[in-house]
């Protein structure tokens, strides 16, 4: 991978988890409605995670983690080292949270999915979203992606470790035990993995990346503006033409950053220059991504529940804006940034096989 392109990956994530806070940010309860404009925008950047997830994952798995041992232990460290902490986090902001306004947890989140241990266990198992129940933890709404996303980095790597025909039966099975509703999406995170494929020994000709990536970044802009959803991308999976509308735009939005993406990767000559004079604050942000994403919307909840002001306060919005955020890229030095931690626990757990003589 080329460092424009290694750093082009870093503000994508970035921007994705910035644009998933606004959209809980402008909720009328967080604050008010600030910033109501940007609402929709959560789902698109669920659909970018998604994409950037299989290329990264398959860009991993071509150069370091080439045996099943090296990829269960990076996945393992990669997911427990924010998700364990986060789910702790969410009950314990949450109990303080509704101690101090009870309201603004009715009817959300914390009386609707049942007992807390049952929400615990059920997450930290990565299985509140299998065929469709949608048991969140807590308020931390968008864990729901996650409990996705596990289950694809289960299936590809079965795909990609066992032999044949077994590496695929195991990850039909594995996928029909997730169910239709997170299966049906397993094809929007395969083409980042063929599109990683593609870049190692292809590119394409600097005339057609600019325009690729000018037009899947304008694409991008339109679709976003005038997407329409007429339910959330983890309700109950159903073959009628009202959901599959909304798959076709989930699609359709990673399509288009599928073209921004390769564009990006024809452009690395032109990219690297802009993209390096700000290459060390891109690496420390995205470095932090994923805890601002898993811990956001707990965070949020508890602030806006203790703050002295109602939530459509300018007091409130700048503690919102100004000292979440900074929350969030503290809660990053303890948990995501210990992955080496991490990694060595499961390393441990996870001993090689020993062929016996």
């Amino acid at each position: 991978m080329t460092p424009a392109l290694s750093l082009f990956l870093d503000l994508t994530r970035i921007l994705a988890a910035a644009a998933v806070f606004v959209t809980h940010v402008s909720w009328h309860t967080t604050s008010g409605g600030l910033l109501w404009q940007f609402y929709g925008l959560g789902r698109e950047a669920v659909d970018v995670f998604f994409v950037l997830s299989g290329f990264v994952i398959a860009h991993v798995t071509m150069t370091r983690e080439t045996s099943g041992r090296d990829y269960a232990i990076s996945r393992l460290a990669r997911v427990y080292s924010v998700a364990l902490p986060a789910l702790v986090a969410t009950f314990l902001l949450d109990a303080i949270g509704r101690g101090a306004m009870p309201m603004l947890y009715h009817g959300y989140c914390c009386d609707i999915a049942g007992p807390v241990v049952w929400q615990f266990l059920r997450n930290l198992l990565f299985v509140g979203d299998v065929w469709s129940l949608h048991v969140t933890p807590g308020s931390n709404i968008p864990w729901w992606s996650l409990g996705y996303e596990v289950w694809y980095y289960v299936a590809f790597g079965l795909i990609l470790f066992l032999r044949r025909p077994w590496n695929y039966v195991t990850a039909v099975v594995v996928l029909a035990a997730a169910g239709p509703g997170i299966a049906v999406l397993f094809p929007l995170w395969l083409m980042g993995v063929l599109a990683r494929r593609y870049c190692v020994t292809q590119s394409l000709p600097p005339v057609v990346a600019r325009v690729s990536f000018l037009l899947g970044l304008i694409g991008l802009v339109v679709a976003t503006a005038f997407s329409h959803r007429h339910g959330e991308i983890y309700d109950s999976f159903a073959l009628t033409w009202v959901r599959w509308g909304d798959y076709a735009q989930d699609y359709a939005i990673g399509c288009l950053f599928l073209a921004v993406l390769l564009g990006a990767h024809g452009l690395s000559a032109q990219l690297i220059y802009p993209l390096s004079r700000i290459a060390r604050p891109l690496r420390w942000l995205s470095g932090a991504s994923f805890a601002f994403y898993l811990f956001h919307v707990p965070v949020l909840r508890m602030t806006v529940a203790l703050s002295p002001w109602p939530a459509e306060a300018w007091q409130t919005r700048l503690v919102i804006l100004v000292g979440v955020p900074l929350v969030l890229l503290l809660v990053a030095e303890v948990t995501e940034r210990r992955k080496v931690f991490w990694r060595e626990v499961f390393r441990r757990l996870l001993p090689p096989r020993t062929v016996q003589p």
